[in-house]
């Protein structure tokens, strides 16, 4: 996490810049943006990493600029300045970084936006086991020691698709509701989230790579309505085969309309796979670099040891080496066959499911 603190006076950029050697960690850069007059007091020798800077620009400058880079931010001073400052910026809790204000005096560390899904509420905790402060947590489903299921969705890489659902869900739970909880990750050893069953009831919880809820709705639904809250993994591994020179546009189209055939959710795609002739087709690092998906290539042997039962072409074996690429490609990371080759446009593309590991213990 990118962490930016900026202070308003003596002695909150004193604080500041303490709070920047501390949040200092391997995953973490902290740096302190202190007001120019203060800067030749606490920026010194002391600063050997270049933890402290001049804040070069107003205030509000300064913290549209750290929206923009989605740096989480800490305000030292009064919450009224950092309510004024951050105004202007806001724009959606799924997207806004996570903001902390922390008096001056080091009482109280106070998570003022993006508390759940950006981690604010988080990075209070750590601010006051750094300077001894009080948190101030005050969103609902911490304040009654309830699962949080933004919470949960972002701690285990899980999408969130449905705002709404997830607020019928959390209100469920406010009011001392059951809430059903569905996975298709095999593993149940580890049980389910507190206040949550296995019960199918009128609020749900799926975790799932599939595009719909419906199916699940229709297995689950008894008499009475039935809501269900779809949270999709990055679990998908799409294999592919194509043509030298294939236009972009129709990889990308015969990719998504294997999804859309099979019921598979493009959000829940982590990687592309081919073979490794494929590693400089432009269409495949196009469609890689547009939806944020890995690229894995693999070796004509390597696909050869993958088990399987596959749909094997004379001709791509002759080109290639080997007899299908798309069906053993996805399976190669260890993964389940969701749907074999499908073929157009001189694509071939199949997509697997590979083990996932949910985080359900310190949630129950």
């Amino acid at each position: 996490m990118k962490i930016s603190i900026t202070s308003f006076t003596a002695r909150g950029t004193r604080l500041c810049c303490q709070l920047a050697g501390r949040l200092n960690s391997g995953a973490d850069e902290c740096t302190a943006f202190v007001p120019g007059r203060f800067l030749d007091t606490y920026c010194g020798a002391g600063d050997v990493e270049g933890r402290i800077r001049c804040r070069d620009m107003s205030l509000s400058q300064w913290t549209g600029t750290m929206f923009r880079e989605q740096s989480a931010i800490v305000f030292v001073g009064a919450a009224g300045i950092a309510v004024r400052a951050i105004a202007p910026f806001i724009k959606d809790k799924m997207t806004d970084p996570p903001v902390v204000v922390v008096d001056e005096g080091g009482r109280f560390s106070i998570p003022i936006l993006s508390g759940h899904v950006g981690g604010a509420n988080a990075l209070a905790e750590r601010i006051s086991g750094c300077i001894g402060a009080v948190p101030v947590i005050t969103t609902a489903t911490d304040v009654n020691g309830l699962f949080a299921v933004d919470v949960f969705a972002a701690a285990n890489g899980l999408a969130l698709t449905d705002r709404e659902a997830a607020r019928q869900v959390s209100a469920r739970l406010l009011d001392g509701g059951k809430v059903g909880f569905f996975h298709e990750f095999g593993d149940w050893s580890a049980g389910v989230p507190r206040g949550c069953c296995t019960d199918p009831g009128e609020y749900n919880i799926w975790i799932t790579v599939r595009d719909s809820a419906l199916a699940l709705e229709r297995s689950l639904v008894a008499a009475g309505p039935c809501h269900v809250l779809r949270l999709v993994p990055k679990a998908v591994v799409a294999g592919v085969g194509c043509r030298r020179g294939v236009e972009p546009l129709v990889l990308e189209q015969q990719v998504l309309e294997g999804f859309r055939k099979h019921g598979i959710d493009p959000a829940s795609v982590k990687a592309l796979a081919s073979i490794d002739r494929k590693k400089e087709e432009p269409a495949l690092l196009a469609l890689a670099g547009k939806r944020g998906w890995a690229l894995r290539f693999y070796s004509a042997a390597e696909l050869g040891q993958v088990c399987g039962t596959f749909t094997e072409s004379s001709f791509v074996e002759q080109t290639v080496g080997i007899g299908n690429v798309c069906e053993r490609a996805c399976m190669a990371g260890g993964g389940r066959l969701l749907f074999g080759k499908e073929a157009g446009g001189g694509v071939t593309v199949a997509a697997a499911v590979e083990p996932f590991k949910l985080d359900i213990e310190k949630y129950r």
